[in-house]
């Protein structure tokens, strides 16, 4: 049968108490406190990255206004370098065609001039190239 004794029960009870007490102590209390600072930091962690993760999304925000921005001022500097070109090419032609008109005027001025000298030349001659005509006519005849 069992044997009871109230002395050793009591003293093993005082035993586990003391371990228990020590074990508090030494181990739980020092886990505990790590344990807590640790999801304490990690709690502070995951609100930076909260934070950091908004302050990256308002950063790519700006990044994609800026880059749509940059974009309509492109295609605007375009659009008025590509109507100066073209302002600058209507111009040049207009002033060649004018130059080119010019010329033909003063070629066909020319022209008539020469045929009116021609003109002169051949009522100033035609006597003579008559004469010609007709003792080569008679040449042959």
């Amino acid at each position: 049968m069992l044997d009871v004794k109230l002395s050793v029960m009591l003293i093993e009870a005082g035993i586990f108490l003391v371990t228990l007490i020590l074990l508090n102590q030494w181990l739980f209390k020092p886990l505990l406190s790590f344990m807590e600072k640790r999801d304490a930091k990690l709690a502070d962690e995951l609100k930076n990255i909260s934070s950091n993760t908004n302050e990256v999304k308002q950063y790519e925000q700006e990044i994609a206004n800026i880059l749509e921005n940059a974009k309509s001022e492109a295609n605007k500097i375009k659009k008025l370098a590509l109507e100066s070109a073209k302002k600058e090419a209507s111009s040049m032609v207009e002033s060649e065609v004018k130059s080119l008109e010019v010329s033909k005027t003063t070629f066909y001025n020319e022209l008539e001039a020469k045929k009116e000298e021609l003109a002169k030349e051949l009522e100033v001659n035609s006597s003579e190239l008559k004469d010609m005509l007709s003792s080569k006519l008679k040449g042959i005849a």
